[in-house]
């Protein structure tokens, strides 16, 4: 059952992820630049530097090296390599160095350069676009089922009916989520309909801290309702007493 503080949460993510976005969006931007910018040359590993993976086994840093210009530079790589991927001493690669100072270098690894912060930028976005998405699948959702004389404004209840009226079963249609307050909270109302004397009637419930979707799927999507059987706009949806 989804709580009250579910909004809350969503907040929070969303202001998890925008950083996430812009730090990976950079990081994309300047290895893009990197490529479009730098030029390659060829490079000969002569040293591989040992070191202590996370899982205990011996991983190697390679050590590049390659001219420019008549001038030998020396670039040891961000990535240390375990395994049957370890490079031999003597082995060629080719790097990306920088025109305007040629011992910046790097490999010319375009997963590493560009589909890994592709990767990094889409998985937020895409997080973020759902949620977005979600959130205006609901407020149209709850646009489309409030009643057209809007009998029930923001944060009040159905108006008091006689519990001597008639008790109808109407068809759970869901629920409404309420704009979320100042603390990031929102409160939620049940949607229902039945047909009466041929006419299709709308009823809201009202408003709860908790949503009460499970509760109603489990009584088999059925809402009981007292209504003025004179007057169907005066009602009360009954909500189900909690264990």
């Amino acid at each position: 059952m989804a709580r009250r503080g579910s909004g809350c949460l969503k907040v929070v993510l969303g202001l998890i992820l925008i950083p996430i976005i812009l730090a990976s969006g950079l990081w994309f931007l300047s290895n893009l630049s990197r490529v479009l910018t730098h030029e390659p040359v060829d490079a000969v590993v002569v040293d591989l530097i040992p070191s202590t993976g996370t899982d205990g086994d011996t991983v190697y840093t390679p050590v590049y090296e390659y001219d420019v210009a008549g001038q030998t530079y020396r670039y040891t790589s961000l990535v240390s390599i375990g395994g049957i991927g370890v490079p031999d001493i003597g082995d060629d690669k080719t790097l990306l160095y920088n025109p305007d100072d040629p011992g910046d270098a790097r490999v010319r690894n375009m997963f590493l350069l560009l589909v890994l912060p592709a990767i990094v930028v889409l998985i937020p976005v895409s997080i973020l676009g759902a949620l977005g998405l979600a959130a205006l699948r609901r407020r149209r959702a709850a646009e489309e089922w409030s009643p057209p004389d809007a009998t029930v404004p923001p944060w009040s209840q159905p108006a008091e009916v006689d519990l001597a009226r008639d008790t109808i079963t109407a068809i759970f249609m869901g629920t409404e989520p309420s704009q979320m307050d100042v603390a990031g909270k929102s409160q939620y109302r049940v949607k229902a309909r039945a047909e009466i004397n041929g006419e299709i009637r709308r009823f809201l419930g009202e408003w709860v801290d908790e949503d009460p979707t499970l509760m109603f799927m489990e009584r088999g999507n059925t809402v009981e309702v007292r209504i003025d059987p004179e007057n169907p706009a005066i009602y009360e949806v009954i909500m189900p007493a909690t264990e």
